[in-house]
């Protein structure tokens, strides 16, 4: 079958019918599934081009025949006639649901006609990547194809929802297109069928598959895994793969059987957490229940196992372990009871585990301590360890460590997890929490630190594969050791990332406090402390309303309290030391006691407890001491303060220890003129604005004087400029100390201007490219300036000319439209690109303006270009 294609009803696009080319000699293969616009973009290329255009579909039949028969030949002729009768007029042949298997090769080494290809799998033809390389074939994927978010804009014609359809459908065209035509979401069945027709086998049951799980690791992958990625069906993310969630949705709702078939067929393939969550996703409950049952590990996040408590409860001692511990470590208290039962097991694997989890909850700060029943807890677990295997007796000594450390017994605690890195094997990665506890007792004991810092960033890794619900629990811990710092940017990170990582709620809790502390924003953080509040939590209350009264400034908001935090702030905010509470065994609390007790009296000796405590030493101020706090005779204290906190103090001793650190003044000329020194832009206007320009050109003072004031005597000239320099150095220098202006001139200074000159003296287009703007150094008009413009302008037009790419040359236009040095190479790189239509187009205008502009006619080379295209 055949026919000539009248344009269809659907938003053209111009950004990829720009792609493709115009003439005949020429071949595109539009490769995606179903439902990405293949025949769509092949009528409205038929509708620019006004060709004859002769459409097939292999499911019909063998395209050389349905051709023949479209060219009022016999079916049965050689694609020699065939291809005689394409030359006759400019056709376009569109071949639509290719498999691979047809036969087409004389077609597309002779390319009579511009051809499309269209197909759902890749084509397995000898001449694509021949005409690839040529230059001769374009190649668009689903990922081209797929709607861009202004394209989603513009199909729904100014109604609302094309955010939402555009991120729901991933930019599909299919779904995206009825979503704006209907209202409503796209009806299943069809895309369904659709992907089945385009799916191998292998495909489709990897894509069933995904539809049941949140990723699929990169691991895990195979060819068909990657196979669907290239045609736009899943997208690929750090940690793996995952399936659109339209797909996710539409499978699980329509196919739902054939999922649980693939999910219970890749049971041995999937890591046990990933399984489990298939098993859910795929309502498969009763073989999750069973999987919760064994002896495995699995690391699943707290969250995460509360929402299956359900079913966990039907369970037997394995599933109530994994509920108690993570009801324990969510806050809830319940779960000290069911893992109470649990201490009382036969089996001593199951007792010695809950022994370890009552043990360390009974001990945390997060939850109310109750010491002497975690120590029991820790002497019954002692008996068992020769009953269980050497990982079991490794993980429960590093859980019962908390025991001695809350006691104030860092020796004993030290002594634990020494005995367990015995117990557990060289390749357990089990290993890395009583590392990371060490580094803590080395913290605690020696002021370590850096170490430790470093131990919890090198586990967390790990810890996010096999320990995901310690993760939030240690960002919230490096969040507070950057705060101690004062690296605000990095306690920030590590605090965001706490508050939004699921496996320990009132860890995450906690960093949202610190982050609504760090943020100024009293409201959120008395919404936080509510929050603590109703999950009954004595220390994130206290802390939390510490630090509420800190930014308040009302210590009648810690009435009542009398714990560490909240005795802390109230001594601080009433200026009181007789008010600090006794003073800790806590290093970190040590830290805070002594700078609070420094801010109240300004004794020395608490300063020198701050630098000696840790081995940061004056590293720790910042994070707890204003910088105004710090003595004035000691200005080298300031090193580990950040530099624009310095700048902005006036501390001119401290400034000058710093005075190499300063960056660079910022100038930007190209296209506009804009200075900007550490802390902020600078407003320069009149003659600043020139003194400043002709330094940056690298005119001696001298010339500069001579140049602004050529009526004045020399030394009338100088002393004018040297006023202005004053001025200029007031604006560019606000710290009172020399930095950018010295006796010759402008130092340390990065400019826009230097960095193009640079670029031009590489050779380097693609950076001229991106640098050079219009005009150079805007709203200055003077003769030295207007030579550089011009010398600038002719270096780069130079450069770009030499290149002779598109994009150069486009560029040379944009920049002087009548530039035909420019115009006619992209015109002939056009006509090589069979793209007529476009190089007509850009003769027509440059005609047109050279008329408009100078009243003038083009060279006579153009005139017979043009009239080549017009024939």
């Amino acid at each position: 079958m055949a026919l000539t294609w009248q344009s269809p009803v659907y938003l053209e696009r111009p950004r990829l019918l720009d792609l493709l080319p115009q003439e005949p000699g020429f071949a595109v293969w539009l490769e995606a599934p179903a439902g990405y616009g293949k025949s769509v973009l092949a009528g409205q290329l038929a509708a620019r081009l006004g060709f004859r255009t002769l459409w097939t579909s292999a499911l019909l039949g063998e395209p050389k025949g349905l051709l023949a028969k479209a060219l009022g030949l016999p079916e049965k002729v050689p694609w020699g006639a065939v291809v005689e009768a394409l030359r006759a007029e400019p056709t376009l042949v569109v071949l639509e649901d290719l498999s691979g298997q047809e036969e087409l090769s004389p077609l597309l080494r002779t390319l009579p006609a511009l051809v499309v290809l269209a197909s759902r799998k890749p084509l397995p033809y000898p001449e694509l990547p021949k005409l690839l390389a040529e230059g001769r074939l374009v190649h668009l994927k689903a990922s081209h194809l797929a709607f861009t978010l202004e394209e989603a804009e513009a199909l729904f014609a100014g109604k609302e929802g094309f955010a939402e359809a555009h991120r729901a459908t991933g930019g599909w065209p299919l779904p995206l297109f009825l979503s704006a035509l209907t209202g409503s979401p796209p009806e299943p069945m069809a895309l369904l069928q659709g992907l089945r027709e385009s799916l191998s086998p292998e495909e489709l049951q990897e894509g069933l598959l995904l539809s049941a799980l949140p990723y699929l690791p990169l691991s895990q992958a195979r060819p068909e895994t990657e196979s669907l990625f290239q045609k736009g069906l899943l997208r690929r993310l750090p940690v793996g793969y995952t399936l659109h969630p339209l797909l996710k949705e539409m499978a699980k709702g329509s196919l739902l059987e054939e999922v649980q078939q693939a999910v219970r067929q890749a049971g041995k393939r999937l890591p046990p957490a990933l399984l489990a969550e298939a098993y859910w996703e795929a309502g498969l409950k009763a073989e999750l229940l069973e999987l919760l049952d064994q002896p495995i590990t699995l690391p699943l996040p707290a969250e995460r196992l509360l929402e299956w408590e359900g079913l966990l409860r039907q369970g037997g001692p394995r599933a109530h372990l994994r509920l108690g511990e993570a009801l324990a470590q969510c806050g809830r208290r319940e779960g000290l009871a069911l893992l109470e039962g649990l201490a009382d097991s036969e089996e001593p694997g199951i007792a010695l585990t809950a022994l370890g989890h009552l043990a360390y909850f009974l001990s945390e700060n997060l939850l109310e301590k109750e010491l002497p029943r975690a120590r029991a807890c820790l002497e019954r677990g002692l008996e068992l360890l020769p009953r269980v295997n050497p990982e079991l007796a490794g993980r429960f000594l590093n859980d019962v460590a908390r025991v001695p450390f809350e006691e104030g017994r860092p020796e004993e605690a030290a002594r634990l997890l020494e005995e367990a890195l015995r117990y557990l094997p060289p390749e357990s990665p089990y290993r890395i929490a009583p590392l990371s506890n060490l580094a803590l007792l080395r913290f605690e004991l020696k002021g370590a630190f850096r170490e430790r810092i470093e131990v919890l960033e090198e586990a967390m890794g790990l810890m996010e594969r096999h320990m995901p619900q310690n993760v939030p629990g240690h960002l919230r811990d490096l969040g507070r050791l950057y705060l101690l710092l004062g690296e605000k940017v990095r306690a920030r990170g590590y605090l965001e990332k706490a508050s939004q990582t699921p496996g320990h709620p009132l860890a995450s809790l906690e960093a949202k406090m610190l982050l609504a502390h760090m943020e100024r924003d009293p409201e959120t953080l008395a919404r936080l402390v509510a929050q603590a509040e109703l999950w009954e939590n004595p220390y994130l209350v206290e802390r939390g309303r510490a630090l509420l009264a800190e930014l308040r400034e009302e210590p009648s908001l810690l009435q009542g309290l009398s714990g560490f935090f909240p005795s802390l702030t109230r001594a601080l905010l009433q200026k009181d030391a007789s008010l600090l509470p006794p003073y800790p065994g806590n290093l970190e609390e040590k830290l805070l006691w002594h700078a609070t007790r420094y801010r109240i009296l300004g004794e020395e000796r608490d300063l020198t407890a701050l630098l000696t405590l840790t081995d940061a030493k004056e590293g720790i101020l910042p994070g707890l001491l204003p910088l105004e706090a710090l003595p004035q005779r000691r200005p080298q204290l300031s090193r580990a303060y950040p530099l624009l906190e310095v700048l902005r103090s006036g501390w001119k001793e401290a400034i000058a220890l710093r005075l190499p650190e300063i960056p660079p003044l910022k100038v930007r000329v190209l296209g506009r003129f804009q200075v900007e020194n550490p802390l902020g832009p600078v407003e320069l206007r009149g003659k600043a604005k020139e003194v400043l320009a002709l330094l940056l050109l690298g005119l001696p003072k001298e010339e500069v004087a001579y140049t602004l004031w050529p009526d004045l005597s020399e030394e009338a000239a100088l002393n004018n400029l040297y006023v202005w320099l004053a001025r200029i150095r007031k604006l560019l220098e606000p710290w009172g100390i020399p930095t950018y202006l010295g006796e010759v001139g402008l130092v340390r200074v990065a400019s826009d201007l230097k960095d193009l000159e640079e670029a031009l003296e590489r050779e380097d287009a693609e950076g001229v490219l991106r640098l050079y703007q219009e005009p150079l150094f805007p709203g200055l008009d003077h003769p030295v300036v207007d030579r550089k413009r011009e010398e600038v302008f002719h270096r780069v037009r130079t450069l770009f000319l030499k290149k002779g790419e598109p994009r150069f040359l486009e560029r040379l236009l944009e920049l002087d439209p009548l530039d035909e040095e420019a115009l006619l190479p992209l015109v002939e790189t056009c006509l090589s690109r069979g793209q007529r239509a476009r190089a007509k187009r850009l003769l027509e205008h440059y005609r047109k303006r050279l008329w408009e502009e100078l009243g003038e006619n083009p060279s006579i080379r153009v005139e017979r270009l043009l009239k080549s295209l017009q024939g």
